[in-house]
């Protein structure tokens, strides 16, 4: 899928569905769970948490008609519209790298890194082994791979 071309979600299928954000969010996750290493893990052991702006509305409905909105709508892809979902990214992640985990999306503000972080303690005292973390930035979004070390 793309490996190639060092582009894990080149030709994804999903891909269509996917803004450029949620697309970006999507290819950082799979990069860094690739260089992780980290071999598959069984039942509920992957966790994804991700940060992003939320859903929103694409441009192209921004000051038309009705009329204009539905002739447009025709153009695109049957599901153009879930890539307004603020947690597809994460998801469509999800289901890429086999994570079974909980998956959450986080609006981006002020202390959303504590708020990262407590998830991942909290996951992590509940069985969870591994989180992926993936964040959108002004060019794209970064992503790491946090291994949870102590009790659980």
């Amino acid at each position: 899928m793309g490996e190639e071309v060092g582009d894990p979600w080149a030709g994804a299928k999903a891909g269509r569905w996917l803004g450029e954000r949620g697309s970006a969010m999507v290819r950082a996750g799979l990069r860094a769970w690739m260089a992780s290493g980290v071999e598959e893990v069984e039942g509920r052991g992957v966790g994804i948490v991700g940060v992003g702006r939320g859903g929103e509305w694409p441009s192209w409905l921004e000051g038309v008609s009705t009329k204009e909105v539905v002739e447009k709508w025709r153009e695109k892809f049957p599901l153009w519209l879930l890539e307004g979902l603020p947690n597809l990214p994460v998801a469509q992640l999800a289901v890429e790298i086999g994570a079974r985990g909980p998956v959450e999306t986080l609006r981006e503000g002020d202390g959303v890194e504590g708020n990262v972080e407590k998830r991942i303690q909290r996951w992590g005292k509940r069985g969870v082994k591994w989180v992926v973390s993936v964040q959108l930035t002004s060019t794209g979004a970064k992503a790491e791979v946090w291994g949870w070390v102590g009790e659980t």
